[in-house]
Order: structure tokens, then sequence, then C-alpha cells
């Protein structure tokens, strides 16, 4: 009969099928967040936001009203890179180019203690006395320390390296350091130097003293520099002066040694040497012109004799006696045209021809002789010239080596005073540098003292808290909602237990099933009823057929509204016509006597002990519109009592009259009396409560039945929130209006 029932589950599938499998996620399932669900969630974790937020904006009103009020007061410093210049050259201190690095230098130095401590010799110690932390009583975590110190005593300590005074201006520089801000105002060049203490006239003067330190360090430290500077130049200036004088001197002294030695200069015996060169050449060609002359007449009186030098030679002797031979020879040649050889005037005539002949062969001789003369004097004078010029040379190059090192005395002479005028030129410049050094930075606005404190502030720091807070909040709710081991969907409830959600019944604003029973009399078409009449149609209408049916209702835990789901699905069924009635399994924890007020003379724990009929312990109150079956009180004894071997037939004597019979169980982990109560039924449903029981809950208990060989039909989802829960549809919509 049982399996006949099962068969088939409509519209859902069989209970054995969904419980031998498991659905799985479908691939499909877009990857998202579902807005909706995200801001039911805030709305309904909204008092823990609200609280978290609250929390926040209280402390953080509390803490400002508790902090000590800081003044803060600024003074502002421009770094200025239009330096007026009047003498420009290179100068020994460089101006400050003003890009992100030197700024960030500026912002280090302002605060680093060496300019503080400057900044403190300026105001005095002594107006500093309210600042220091050894003048100011012990706070709560120095008087724990020194609860905790005297506890645990320490060795003794070593006489102090710093005075008092100094020991003094290291805890004012901490402190300075400490509530000193320093930041440079966006893409300028201005430095805004900001101190903020409780006292408001001292963080000014501070501030102050500060920036006026800085400028006064800047053009200290140049001067500083250009006047170093201009102490080693003007000890390099004598050095080099001294160097000078030696150089010149040593030039001096070679030029005189080697004017004696020499007796000359190296620029006359080189003009010489030109003179002898040139007279060389002409020396050189009268020598080659007479070699030449004289060898043509060895030639020529080789050949013709001296009768042939005198047709190339010539001279004014020559040329008379010449003329006179040709004279002589006319007139003989007059007289031998009448006479011959032997006429006296012929001979005498012969004999003065062949005298002057003679003459022109001495005097041709003559000329032979001076032109071999010629050319021996043309040659001696060549090679005397050479020689000359030989030696001129010789006196040439020891000139030049006097001058070669005469030169390098010089050099060094030059060089020497070369470095001495620049050197005092620099020295000019430098005294000129250092009288006019002025600094990279400008004051721009002085710290003035501040009327209104400057931290805390409380509105921001409520606001901050606020936001922490709600931060806050929203985290818990996440992290809550990222740890929950409950489930909040069907779908996860039917894809982790592989069984269908036969409905979601909505939360209402009751608090026990009586309350449940009156909103379904108030509003028998509201949200609620319709929900459980569509619990009603899934399980009565399954099958098509409208047999008597056996159904327990069961859960793991207890206050998973089992009670109050019965009472609304028997209250729904009798409307619809169906005889049903309620069987209260929780024997041990029966209620329902004193929910209803009822007098009962027998009970279900009678009919159990044999001390009443089954129809003489059922209940029946016309109000209910159904029959009741429960006890008076609880009976944890009735309970050990209950066994499939009398239940089973008290169910199918039940079904025989009576259309539905609804069994309230007990909770499946707290006892097993549900599983007893499930062998004798047709079908168990299961309930789970939303955002509520765990998953390991309803796992344990599914398996429980499955061990037990008893099929679950069906899941249900209770008390699920009508405004947040994304399985009750409708949302407030309300038949009954």
């Amino acid at each position: 009969m049982r399996d006949a029932m099962n068969s088939r589950l409509l519209p859902f599938e069989t209970a054995a099928a969904a419980a031998r499998r498991r659905l799985p996620l479908p691939s499909d399932v877009p990857d998202r967040v579902d807005v909706r669900d995200l801001f039911a969630l805030i709305w309904r974790k909204r008092r823990i936001i609200f609280a978290a937020t609250g929390a926040g904006l209280v402390l953080a009103l509390a803490a400002s009203v508790l902090m000590t009020p800081l003044y803060a007061s600024v003074s502002k410093v421009m770094i200025e890179s239009r330096v007026p210049q009047l003498a420009r050259s290179q100068q020994v201190v460089q101006d400050l180019a003003v890009n992100d690095q030197a700024v960030n230098s500026v912002v280090s130095v302002i605060t680093s203690n060496v300019l503080i401590g400057k900044a403190i010799d300026e105001i005095g110690l002594p107006a500093l006395d309210g600042l220091d932390p050894a003048n100011a009583p012990p706070s709560l975590m120095a008087r724990v320390s020194g609860a905790i110190r005297s506890i645990f005593p320490s060795p003794p300590a070593g006489p102090s390296l710093m005075t008092p005074e100094e020991a003094k201006r290291q805890r004012l520089t901490a402190v300075i350091q400490k509530n000193l801000k320093v930041t440079r105002e966006l893409q300028a060049n201005v430095i805004d130097i900001q101190m903020a203490l409780p006292d408001r006239v001292l963080s000014a003067r501070i501030a102050n003293a500060l920036a006026n330190e800085f400028i006064a360090s800047q053009v200290n430290t140049r001067r500083d520099t250009a006047g170093n500077a201009t102490r080693w130049l003007e000890q390099r200036l004598a050095e080099t002066r001294s160097q000078v004088e030696q150089a010149e001197a040593a030039v001096d002294r070679y030029r005189a040694a080697h004017l004696l030695s020499d007796g000359g200069t190296l620029d006359g015996a080189t003009q010489q040497l030109g003179e002898l060169n040139n007279q060389l050449v002409i020396a050189h060609a009268d020598r080659v012109t007479a070699e030449a002359a004289y060898n043509r007449l060895q030639e020529v009186i080789a050949k013709t004799g001296m009768t042939g030098v005198r047709d190339i030679v010539t001279s004014p002797t020559l040329d008379a006696l010449n003329s006179q031979l040709m004279d002589l020879q006319r007139q003989d040649a007059i007289w031998a045209a009448n006479y011959g050889p032997q006429h006296p005037e012929r001979v005498r005539l012969a004999g003065e021809i062949k005298g002057v002949q003679d003459d022109i062969a001495r005097e041709v001789q003559k000329i032979v002789e001076q032109k071999k003369s010629d050319m021996a004097t043309a040659t001696l004078r060549e090679t005397t010239m050479r020689q000359s010029i030989a030696a001129m040379e010789q006196r040439v190059v020891e000139l030049s080596q006097s001058n070669i090192g005469l030169g390098q005395l010089q050099r060094v002479a030059e060089s020497a005073r070369a470095a001495y005028n620049d050197l005092l030129s620099r020295l000019n410049e430098t005294r000129t540098e250092q009288q006019l050094q002025s600094p990279d930075s400008l004051l721009i606005e002085r710290a003035t003292v501040s009327r209104l404190p400057s931290s805390p502030k409380p509105l921001l720091m409520a606001a901050v808290g606020g936001m922490l807070g709600l931060v806050l909040g929203f985290g818990v709710v996440f992290f809550q909602e990222m740890t929950s081991a409950s489930f909040t969907r069907a779908v996860e409830l039917e894809r982790e237990t592989g069984l269908p959600v036969l409905a979601a019944l909505p939360q209402g604003e009751w608090t026990s099933p009586l309350g449940a029973w009156s909103e379904l009399s108030r509003r028998p078409y509201g949200l609620y009823a319709e929900r459980i009449r569509h619990l009603r149609t899934a399980l009565l209408m399954k099958d098509g057929r409208g047999e008597a049916r056996a159904i327990l209702l069961a859960s793991s835990v207890p206050d998973e509204s089992k009670t109050t789901t019965t009472l609304a699905l028997a209250r729904m069924a009798a409307l619809a016509g169906r005889k049903v009635l309620v069987v209260d399994g929780d024997l041990r924890r029966s209620t329902l006597s004193q929910t209803f007020g009822w007098t009962m003379t027998h009970d279900f724990a009678d009919f159990i002990a044999n001390g009443c009929s089954l129809s003489e312990a059922i209940l029946r109150d016309e109000r209910l519109g159904f029959d009741v079956l429960a006890c008076a009180r609880p009976r944890p004894d009735a309970a050990d009592q209950l066994s499939e071997t009398w239940l089973a037939p008290m169910i199918a004597s039940l079904k025989q009259a009576y259309d539905l019979v609804l069994v309230d169980a007990p909770a499946t982990l707290a006892v097993a009396d549900a599983l007893v109560l499930a062998q004798a039924v047709d079908e168990s449903l299961y309930l789970v409560r939303w955002r509520s029981t765990e998953r390991g809950d309803v796992a344990k208990g599914l398996s429980q039945f499955a061990e037990a060989g008893v099929p679950v039909s069906g899941l249900v989802l209770t008390l699920v929130d009508p405004k947040t829960g994304a399985d009750v549809h409708a949302g407030d919509y309300d038949y009954s209006r």
C-alpha cells in the first residue's frame, strides 16, 4: 500500500528517486551577485549595522572629549630659485636647484634635531618648561609600567652620560619632532611648518623659530662656505706668489749665465746663419761658373791648342793684340802681292807678326791661368763658406739648447703667473660673493596664535567613527553571511539534500502556535495562508486521488515551527472539506492542551497505557475544525512506549476515519521518537528553519531517516522572512484585501 501511494508525487518527483540522487548545480548558472538578496541581507541585519555605526559614533565622540586639544600654528617658507646676480662668476656656493629632491631635502632639514635644537636655543629652555614631559604628571600607561617595574626590580642604572640640561634638550626635541608636521603645498615651492601643541602661544613661537632658524642657517652655511673658500684662496695665493717669484728669478739667472758664456743670442746666430747660407749659394754658383769656364778652356786647348782659345776668350789686351796682328797680317798681305818672303819688309813684318802671336799666346796663357785661379778661388771660398756655416750651425744648436732650458723656465714662470692672476681674480670674486650671500628661502607667512583647536575635531571624528562602525557592521554582517552554516535559499537546500522543497512558509508576527492560528482566522487569504494552501495542495493532490494519508512532520532540532505548521496545515485541509486528525507525537513536551486550554478526560497517554479506547482519547473541538490526539501534559513515560507494532495498526485505523492524519514529531536529533513514528505513517515531511538550522544538523537528521529505511517525501523551509526571503513569492499580496 505504502509503495503504491509513493509511486508518484505530483507536481514533484517521487521521494525514493529524490533520495537516490543529488541535484547538481546547473553548469549554465551565471556567476553573478543578486542585488536584491544583497539589499535584503542588509535590511535583515540592519540592527547590527545601526548598532555598529552608533557604537563607532559614540566612541569617536567620547575619544574627542577625552583628547587634549591641540592648537596648530603654521609658518610658510618659499624656496626662491630666482637669486639676483650682482657678480656673475663661477660661484663657490651654488644656488639651490628647486626640484622635488631639493624640496624633500628642505623638509628633512627642518625636521632634523639640529635645526630644532637651534630653535630651542632661540626661544630659551625656561620658556619651554611647560612642554617638558618631565614636568607633566605621569600618564596611566607610565604608572602601570612603573608598577610593573617595581614588581620586577632591575639593576641600578649607571651614571648618566648627559647633563640635566642636555637631557631636557633631548626631551624637548623629541616632543617637538612628534608634534611637528612639515609639508609641501601641492606642486608649489612653499613649505608649511605646522606645530600643534596644547599651548597656543608656544605653538606659534616654535613654528616661527623653526622658520627663522632655517633661513638663518642657509645664510650662515653659505657664508661659512664662502669664507672657507676665501681663506683657502688667500693661503694658496701666497704660495703661488712665492712660486712666481722663484720661477722668474730662475729665468733671469739662466738668461744672464748663458749670455755671458755664449756671447750672443739665438736670433742673431740664426740671422747670421741665414746670411752665410745665402753667401754659400752665391759662392757655389761662382765656383760652378769658374769651373765650367776653365774646363771649357781645357777642352779647347786639348783640341785646337792655344790658337783656338783666343777665339773663345776676350780681354782688352788680347783684343788689342788681335787688332795689331790683323793689321800686320794685312800689311804682309799687301807686301806679299809684290814681294817674296825674303823681302826685308816682309821679314820684318813676319818678325813682328811672330812677336804679336807670341804676345797673344802669352796673354791667352795668362787668361787660362786666371780662369784656373778664379776656379780655385771660388772653390776655396765655397769651402770656407761651408766651414763657416757648419760652425754657425753648431753655435745655433748650442744656443737652441740654451734657449730650450730658458723656454722651460719661462713657461714655468708664465704658468705660475697665470695661476697667480687667476687665484687673485677668484679671491676678489669670492670676497664679493661672501659679502653678497642671501638665503635660498623666503619667509612668506609668520605663524599666528590660533584661536580654535586644530584637534580633536569632534564632527570629523564622529563621521570617521561612524564610517568605521558602518564598515565594521557591514563586515560583521557579511562575515556572518559568508560563514553561515544554515540555508537561505530553497535551491541550496534542494542541492544539498537532493530532496524537493515543497513550500517556503513565511514568518509572521506571532510567537506561538496560537498566534499563527489566530493569523489564519483573521486573514484566511493572507500570505501565510496561501503558502499553507500551496503545501496542502502538494500533499493532498499528488496522486490525483483523495485517498486517506498519514503524514509525519519532522525536523532536526526544536523550534523549527513543526507544531505551528501542523496546525495550520490541518486547518487548511479542514477548510478544503477534508476530515483531519492531528496527532501530537512529541509526548515528552506536549503543550497543545495548555496552549488552547483544553480540558481532557482521556488523552493519548491513556490510550498508550490501555486506559481508554482510541476514540475516547481523541479530542473534538468545534473551534478547530479538526480533531486532536494529544496529551494533557508532558508524558516522557508514554513516549518510551512508542512502538511500530501498535502504531501502524493505530494509524491504519485512524486513516479509516480521517482523510488526513498529521503527526507532529519531536526533534529528530533530540530523541528517537520521530524515527519510530515515521515507521507507521505513509510519508514524512522534513522541516528546516530558514537561516537557523545548520546544514550539518539537516544532513544528520536525514541520514538517520535513511538509515532507518524511512523515505522523506520532501522538505519545507519554515519561518522565512517575507521581505527578504527570495523563496516567498507574492510579497505582501493579500487575497483577503
